[in-house]
């Protein structure tokens, strides 16, 4: 029988599953080492789920890549990392909160499955922007990294959950203001711009004229919002595509510094060396070397 009954103004209040009473107090990972059934649930963003009230009965696939039939029950919550997959048997009454966390919003549901009657008999949902200089996705990523080698009572996966549920609930209880919703969109819209072009001759006046903002505006927004200048970013996708480079190809050093933005070997040089803390042949020596040794 279900006796929760909480409502997602009950989660912003911090009425609803609080971290004080020890929850979660078990964690199961969704995982995708198996093909997923068909009807499965799976999307390219991670998704974290608690139980409230009842039993919620999954198929999932587990390190060994067989499909299981895992129940979870009150104070039980599943973890699915962005492009894993579960599927809900809805067998049984179950209340389930669901978090859902894209690239720029954060989805809440809160749902109600009556079995008897095959069907939800309250479905409540909202959503609301992640802030662009939050540590939302780090706390994420960090917890979809547990997947392989944390036990179902974790004492860091479940404070890390707690972590994650606790800010999710800041969130919706205290959406962005609107001047703050513009700044990240616009911080967003910049970081894609950057990565798409970053090959290309870039400046923080191109990027503003863009995004149809003034440069000293542009340059305020991405410091409040991504707590870093413009430069420090640019360098910092152009310096990662650069070791992806050395690592998947055999190009020489002076076509990955063009196709990278730089047009001056020597400045890439100087640069991947302060920022990596090797040079790009060493970079490259090392990864060859810790390939073959795997190998």
């Amino acid at each position: 029988m279900l006796h929760a009954n909480v409502t997602l103004d009950d989660f912003a209040r911090g009425d609803a599953l609080p971290a004080a009473a020890g929850w979660p107090q078990r964690i199961v990972f969704g995982l995708d080492a198996a093909a997923p059934p068909l009807g499965a649930l799976q999307v390219q963003f991670a998704r974290f789920e608690f139980v409230i009230a009842g039993t919620y009965t999954n198929l999932l696939c587990d390190r060994a890549a067989r499909i299981v039939e895992s129940e979870l029950g009150p104070g039980d919550a599943l973890v699915v990392p962005g492009n894993c997959w579960n599927q809900p048997l809805w067998d049984k009454d179950v209340e389930v909160l669901s978090l859902l966390f894209g690239a720029t919003h954060l989805g809440v549901s809160l749902v109600r499955w009556n079995a008897d009657e095959r069907r939800f008999v309250s479905v409540e949902k909202r959503n609301c922007l992640i802030p662009g200089n939050g540590p939302l996705q780090h706390m994420v990523d960090a917890m979809a990294s547990h997947r392989d080698d944390a036990g179902a009572t974790s004492l860091d996966a479940r404070l890390l959950a707690q972590a994650v549920l606790e800010y999710s609930r800041r969130l919706i209880a205290n959406p962005m203001p609107e001047e703050d919703r513009q700044s990240s969109a616009f911080f967003r819209a910049a970081c894609l711009y950057i990565e798409e072009n970053f090959d290309r001759l870039i400046t923080r006046d191109t990027v503003a004229a863009h995004l149809r903002i003034s440069p000293n505006y542009f340059s305020r927004v991405f410091r409040e919002q991504g707590a870093t200048t413009f430069s420090d970013y640019l360098t910092q996708v152009r310096i990662g595509k650069a070791k992806f480079m050395l690592e998947k190809y055999d190009l020489p050093l002076s076509q990955i510094a063009q196709r990278c933005g730089f047009n001056d070997f020597n400045y890439f040089y100087k640069v991947f060396k302060k920022v990596v803390g090797r040079t790009p042949t060493e970079y490259r020596n090392s990864v060859q070397a810790g390939a073959a040794v795997k190998a």
